[in-house]
């Protein structure tokens, strides 16, 4: 049986690109960007489909407040603000994947190989 995580884009990339922010960045807060980024690191690795739910909800509220933050207080933090783009596109595809994995243990099926296949359309 297939994981939600095969499913997702490989967003290894994005993982090493936030930690390169948390090392590189100097913000007014320097506690606001490792709390977002920490709480993104649990999400993508928790593996009980009950909590992933809730870590998904905590990480995102974190990087929407982070992104606000930022906004507010101008400046040049595009590094910060991409990595934070691509955690959130990140976290919104495992965040689907959970969902129709849920729906499919519910509905009593299987997920089979052909069910991942991206279909032209």
């Amino acid at each position: 049986m297939w994981t939600f995580r095969q499913l997702l884009p490989n967003w290894s990339h994005v993982f090493l690109r936030t930690k390169a922010v948390a090392a590189t960045a100097v913000c007014s807060d320097s506690r606001s960007l490792p709390a977002w980024r920490e709480l993104y690191v649990a999400a993508l690795f928790e593996t009980d489909h009950g909590r992933m739910v809730l870590r998904i909800a905590e990480a995102k509220k974190a990087l929407i407040a982070r992104a606000r933050e930022l906004f507010q207080t101008g400046g040049d933090h595009l590094q910060e603000q991409s990595a934070i783009e691509d955690a959130l596109q990140s976290l919104h595809a495992l965040e689907r994947c959970a969902m129709y994995f849920c729906v499919q243990r519910r509905l009593g099926r299987e997920v089979r190989e052909s069910d991942l296949q991206v279909r032209p359309g």
